[in-house]
């Protein structure tokens, strides 16, 4: 899809899945190195016992597909070169903030656009191109501690945990990938490029989910808790044991969820586990916090059922009786899923100097027609410098002579939205935040989940919910019974008049509903589709119903996010339900250049937990190639040392600190007035990991953990002290990003939602208004959009087509 493109690729480890994502989308993907190759190359872990070079599996993971050319940017022919290759590009990523990248020679966003004013200048960085912050020295864990996510997850008797195989660059990186493809499709209309500013920091506090959001709309932190976080006085409970390991049990009430919950405990009333008068509740007006002892009661009621059957046999009974209910999977399970193995999802790696095939996540999305690239293995240092004379040519088409700006890249783009709960509905924020008119299909009798999640605000009905105003801002909402004739026809018009439909009904409901792809060519040809589900529209969990929660079990992030010899507990909350959109955006803007070049409308089968297989990519592979385990290791990382969470003083205060270096090792034990280990290498502290880990445990107890981390960062050392979300409204660095931004709610007045997390310079994202009331643009859909008289609109409401 993007096959006209070329991407100049000069992004060590923080940003080269922005470059595997263009390349899995088509696009020419080129690593500029210099001499030695770059960092990437040089990135633990490596294949072990190899004879041959020393192979990082960093590299061969995510930069498959790419080309390499050798430029020595600080010699005048390697920089000549360079910028011969930049007036021919389209696309030039990297990684870094100004002071690390002026280190390495880089050019700055003005000089390149002074060699191609139509290049997309796209910068991964720790915490954004600017601010107090924009230099500070930041790890994987690091990151994690200033973004808000870490203060959530793991226990709650000990210190927030991160996921081993790091997390953090990933979302980043796909940030970056998306707002290259915006300014792509942009540049097609004005001729001009413009720099993407992709802050990690930023770009990692989604990942707490809105749980960030609490303070900012009155209500108290949540807590970490194991599996899910505590609010107030519920402790929520996601993880449960099985005979032969654990599984993860959506345990929620409300409109959306409750009906599972009912169906659960009728199931264990039928086996004699559980009081009738429990199975005689009905769970979808529970109140926890309410009815605190019975919600205790039911959850001690679980534990002990689920203890007495197996991971396959509740899985089974999920399939059955339509359960959330998923197994927590381990990486070598998840490599021999049915489910995934039926989908085609894997692909073999042959790395030179291993013996066998590594079996690696292939496309992260089905298409129709097959548009998605097949990556090659990545490239050998220097292999295609002998064909820099010919990548000195430009390679897309030139941009237009008249060009005609506009304030956002997704102006007059038009897009139905028919998901619910959340990875569905941040597909549509993302668009409708770059300037799409996305019109959100709702029901009472299908509420989304997100309008029965706290926090609700004046009052409990499906309007009050901050979370949905914050998942939906931007959209418009239509209130359509789609159960009868009237409603469906109403239906058809939108997707006459939609460039994108997006959709999260169970696989196969769209067919029931007379839009299978057939119908929908007919209705409209040139419509996009995204059909987003659990794991993919076929296999054989296709049906199982499920959240992201179980995604996260399935597909093995639960089992790398735990401590040793403790119950694993995974990344907080849906977590493949925040970072697939991303991946599920980048197909639909790739798809719509596609369509804007060939005419070609390209369906998609988008599994959210299968896309998000990406982000396990390393632990995957060193997995297979080196026997290595990344499972309940804590907050351990297996290549570097000091690195942790620390107590500080205060109550349930941290500081996260890494030691990536031999130089930030020295500054810290000069800090901690060890003198006498300051000399000690990588080797040697991985070794005495345990002794270093006490030392800077001392030191860091006895001082608040924001004086603690400007010593250390006065050093160079990358630490951040672990914010929650209070935390995060006094940090200047978030506040410089305007993370947060006040807008209007019909009902609740004025409203503090996220902002988006991808800037662009020259048409960056805009946010108009909150989530709106359910059907509060109903009557504006119908005429305006659809061009519907008020006799007909009139005649759908007394019909009770209308909500």
């Amino acid at each position: 899809m993007l096959s006209p493109y070329r991407v100049l690729d000069l992004a060590d480890e923080r940003g080269a899945f922005a470059g595997g994502l263009l390349a899995q989308l088509g696009a020419e993907v080129i690593l500029v190195e210099p001499p030695d190759g770059n960092e990437i190359r040089t990135s633990p872990p490596f294949v072990e016992g190899s004879t041959g070079a020393r192979r990082s599996l960093v590299h061969e993971g995510f930069n498959r597909g790419k080309r390499s050319v050798v430029l020595d940017l600080a010699a005048a022919g390697g920089r000549a070169s360079f910028e011969r290759l930049v007036a021919a590009a389209d696309v030039v990523i990297e990684t870094g903030g100004p002071a690390e990248r002026a280190a390495r020679r880089h050019l700055s966003t003005e000089e390149l656009a002074g060699l191609n004013p139509r290049l997309i200048h796209a910068v991964v960085s720790p915490f954004g191109a600017t601010g107090p912050k924009a230099d500070w020295a930041a790890s994987d864990l690091v990151v994690a501690a200033a973004g808000l996510q870490l203060s959530l997850t793991g226990d709650a008797n000990r210190p927030p945990l991160r996921t081993a195989v790091p997390q953090t660059w990933l979302h980043a990186s796909a940030d970056a990938a998306v707002g290259v493809i915006a300014a792509l499709l942009e540049r097609a209309s004005s001729g001009l490029g413009q720099m993407v500013d992709i802050s990690a920091q930023h770009s990692w506090i989604p990942a707490a989910m809105h749980y960030g959001l609490f303070s900012v709309w009155g209500a108290e932190d949540p807590t970490r808790n194991g599996s899910h976080v505590r609010i107030g006085r519920v402790v929520s409970q996601f993880d449960f044991p099985a005979a032969d390991g654990h599984i993860t049990l959506t345990f929620l009430f409300g409109a959306a969820v409750g009906p599972f919950t009912n169906r659960f405990v009728q199931w264990m009333v039928e086996e004699g586990a559980c009081d009738p008068r429990l199975g005689a509740m009905d769970f979808i007006d529970f109140d926890p916090a309410a009815e605190l002892s019975t919600y205790d009661e039911l959850r001690a009621t679980i534990t002990r059922f689920t203890a007495t059957k197996t991971k396959a046999e509740l899985h089974q009974a999920a399939r059955e009786r339509r359960l959330l209910v998923a197994p927590v999977s381990t990486l070598d399970e998840v490599l021999c899923s049915q489910q995934f193995n039926e989908r085609g999802v894997w692909r073999d790696l042959q790395i030179p100097g291993v013996g066998r095939p590594a079996r690696l996540p292939g496309p992260f999305v089905v298409a129709s027609p097959p548009v998605m690239s097949e990556l090659g293995p990545a490239p050998e240092l220097g292999a295609d410098t002998d064909a820099v004379a010919s990548l000195e040519r430009p390679l897309s088409v030139p941009s237009p002579a008249a060009a005609t700006p506009v304030s956002r890249p997704l102006e007059g783009v038009r897009v139905l939205d028919l998901t619910i709960s959340f990875a569905g509905p941040i597909m549509g924020r993302i668009l409708a935040d770059h300037g799409a008119t996305v019109v959100k299909v709702e029901s009472l009798q299908r509420p989304d989940l997100t309008r029965t999640a706290g926090v609700f605000l004046g009052g409990k009905s499906v309007d009050h919910a901050t979370c949905f105003a914050h998942y939906n801002a931007g959209k418009l909402s239509a209130g359509l019974n789609l159960k009868g004739e009237g409603g469906r026809e109403v239906l058809y018009d939108l997707v006459r008049w939609a460039d994108v439909l997006v959709e999260s009904f169970a696989p196969g409901a769209l067919e029931r509903l007379g839009l299978g792809e057939a119908a929908r060519r007919e209705i409209n040809p040139d419509l996009i589709c995204l059909s987003s589900s659990l794991l993919g529209q076929t296999g054989p969990l296709a049906a199982v119903p499920g959240y992201g929660n179980m995604a996260v079990a399935l597909c093995g992030f639960v089992g790398v996010t735990g401590w040793p010899g403790l119950t694993p507990v995974g990344p907080v909350g849906a977590y493949t339900d925040i970072i697939s959109p991303r991946l599920a955006v980048t197909a639909l803007l790739a798809a719509l250049d596609h369509r804007r070049r060939t005419g070609e409308a390209v369906q998609f089968d988008f599994g959210q937990g299968e896309s998000c297989l990406q982000l396990l990519t390393l632990g995957l592979l060193d997995a297979q190639v080196n026997g290595r385990s990344w499972e309940g290791i804590g907050n351990t990382d297996l290549f570097n040392a000091p690195h942790g969470v620390y107590p500080a003083a205060g109550d349930d205060r941290w500081v996260a600190v890494a030691c990536t270096t031999d130089e930030h090792w020295r500054a810290l034990a000069q800090l901690v007035g060890r003198h006498d280990l300051a000399d000690l290498d990588g080797a040697a502290r991985i070794e005495q990991r345990v002794l270093l880990d006490g030392l800077i445990a001392e030191w860091t107890s006895v001082r608040a953990a924001e004086d603690a981390m400007g010593q250390l960062q006065g050093l160079g050392v990358p630490a951040h002290a672990v914010q929650n979300g209070s935390h995060c409204l006094g940090d200047a660095q978030l506040a410089h990003r305007e993370w947060l931004q006040e807008v209007d709610h019909e009902i609740m007045g004025s409203l503090p939602v996220g902002t988006s997390t991808i800037r662009l310079s020259r048409t960056p994202a805009q946010l108009a208004q909150a989530g709106p009331t359910l059907g509060h643009d109903t009557h504006s859909v119908l005429s305006e959009l659809l061009g519907y008289g008020e006799e007909r609109i009139a005649d759908l409401a007394i019909g009770g087509v209308l909500e």
